[in-house]
């Protein structure tokens, strides 16, 4: 009967402790996290264990990428593909100033001269086809995402172009006597 009786105790005794702990909600944290993580889409599982770690998903991965024809298959077939996989949405920096590390000096004249209208309309259609999913429908449930940023930086230069203080025509002036 004794022990009976103490073993009661203890369980009333565990009760009243579990009732007397606090409970602390999830801070529910609704902020978005964009990087540049994952070796540009190639290397996922390092997102994965930043996810872990952070405790949510990236929504942005930001990738980039030159302007290269040879270029244009790992970027649609693979790299993409993984960030998307990895329930991120691909942030794509179109690089224009460079193919194969190589600096294309005076690009913004051949783009205004049409040099390289093959190669755009060829990317644009490709970023057309990725975005409608596998079906290649717009409008349904397999539809992807991703933001673009064209051109970030010019002629190989280290500085980005001062287009938050400049209207776009003194822009392309700028751009274009180089």
């Amino acid at each position: 009967m004794k022990q009976i009786f103490r073993f009661l105790n203890l369980i009333l005794l565990l009760f009243v402790f579990i009732l007397s702990i606090k409970t602390v909600d999830a801070v529910n944290n609704s902020k978005l996290i964009a990087i540049h993580y994952g070796n540009q889409g190639w290397n996922m599982d390092q997102v994965a264990n930043l996810s872990l770690w952070v405790g949510k998903n990236p929504a942005v991965i930001v990738l980039f990428t030159d302007w290269c024809d040879n270029s244009m298959n790992s970027l649609f077939y693979t790299q993409l593909k993984h960030i998307w996989d990895s329930k991120n949405v691909p942030l794509i920096t179109w690089q224009l100033f460079e193919c194969n590390g190589i600096s294309q000096p005076g690009i913004i004249n051949l783009v205004n001269n049409n040099t390289f209208d093959t190669y755009i309309n060829q990317y644009g259609d490709r970023l057309k086809k990725w975005l409608a999913g596998n079906d290649g429908i717009y409008g349904t449930d397999d539809d992807r995402r991703a933001y673009l940023r064209l051109g970030m930086k010019s002629e190989g230069e280290e500085e980005y172009l001062p287009s938050v203080a400049m209207q776009p025509s003194q822009v392309i002036a700028t751009e274009c006597s180089k």
